[in-house]
């Protein structure tokens, strides 16, 4: 039987969006000093720092789910079809944006200050070390929304040997959870803005460990689960995403953003796997946009860059503000689906052979 999450792809697509939203109001201030867009559209939206919260949960439920299965199937995990399936779902993506950038944007935007052109930042791309070139180089448009990848892609270094050998990964999940909690408050408390202290708190390897947690708890079927299911539980987890969407802006803090992702832990567990819960997110065309995730996020800030250069000194600002959100969403959709059915998917073919748990 096919492994299928109902609802996720609809989180996952919601959080892209998010994403999108925010980088269309703030990252060509952060780029070019253009001001800021009035917190409009951004209402219904997350922020950037919660959506990426949010996609790092969803990715260790769903990593960490298919490893217990795969381990209960075939009493093993195979770390070689696990890096395998992880490269061509993430790689070649993730190249063809830095080569779109590096070969391509040159030729489109006059003037265009490549970012590869600095070495050290274009080795700590290519060597998926996104988060440290982000504190070093910042801002080096379009490619600031890498270092989400490297995150991932250096805790996916570990997490297969885990899954492999760990009696319990519950117990490693919440030793990483508070190792790194107590890692981030004592490097505030002692070094604040030293490079390291900084280094340690952009990392937070335990927002992915927290989906991980979720996964144990559903696939081990705790007795917390029926306290997740609770109806008034559910309908707080949404609760705190509508407050979070409608009043809170990007922030560092390290109990607001722990706290939210228990709150997507039980959001995307009601969503998914509570058939009495309320919010139905098994749409066909969420699922259908929810595969464009991906893409949407890779994507979405060439063309931010492209418009804004061509676009943003030919118009007023009330002008810019209402074309700018249909021409880079509708954009990034139809780019996304192109790169989806001919690019991802044969790709995406290819690493279903190599899936143990299915």
């Amino acid at each position: 039987m096919k492994i299928h999450f109902k609802g996720l792809n609809a989180l996952r697509f919601y959080a892209a969006v998010s994403v999108v939203i925010q980088h269309i109001m703030y990252s060509p201030h952060d780029w070019f000093g253009a001001p800021n867009l009035p917190e409009t559209v951004g209402h219904l939206f997350i922020s950037g720092t919660d959506a990426v919260h949010l996609f790092f949960v969803l990715s260790g439920f769903l990593i960490t789910y298919l490893l217990l299965v795969e381990r209960e199937r075939t009493g093993t995990v195979s770390i070689r079809k696990f890096y395998i399936r992880r490269i061509l779902r993430i790689w070649p993506l993730y190249f063809i944006i830095i080569l779109i950038v590096g070969l391509l944007l040159p030729l489109i935007i006059p003037d265009y200050k490549n970012p590869l052109s600095n070495t050290t930042l274009a080795l700590l791309l290519v060597l998926f070390q996104g988060n440290i070139a982000f504190i070093l180089f910042y801002p080096y448009p379009p490619l600031e929304h890498l270092w989400t990848i490297a995150i991932e892609e250096q805790f996916y270094l570990f997490i297969p040997h885990i899954g492999k050998r760990a009696s319990s990964l519950e117990r490693v999940f919440m030793s990483i959870i508070v190792f790194w909690w107590a890692l981030m408050a004592i490097t505030e408390w002692w070094m604040p803005d030293n490079f390291i202290t900084i280094v340690i708190h952009s990392v937070r390897y335990d927002t992915i460990a927290i989906g991980g947690l979720f996964a144990c708890i559903y696939y081990y079927k705790r007795p917390i689960l029926k306290w997740i299911y609770h109806p008034m539980i559910g309908t707080l987890s949404v609760v705190m995403l509508a407050i979070a969407a409608l009043f809170i802006e990007n922030t560092p803090d390290l109990l607001y953003t722990s706290f939210m992702c228990f709150v997507f832990g039980v959001l995307l567990l009601n969503v998914s796997t509570n058939e009495k819960f309320f919010l139905k997110l098994d749409h066909p065309w969420l699922e259908k946009y929810g595969n464009l995730s991906y893409s949407i996020y890779m994507y979405h800030p060439i063309l931010l860059l492209i418009f804004y250069t061509f676009v943003y000194h030919r118009l007023d600002i009330v002008s810019y503000q209402i074309a700018v959100y249909p021409v880079i969403i509708i954009s990034t959709f139809i780019l996304s689906w192109f790169s989806y059915r001919y690019f991802e998917t044969p790709l995406l073919k290819l690493k279903d052979r190599f899936k143990v748990a299915r």
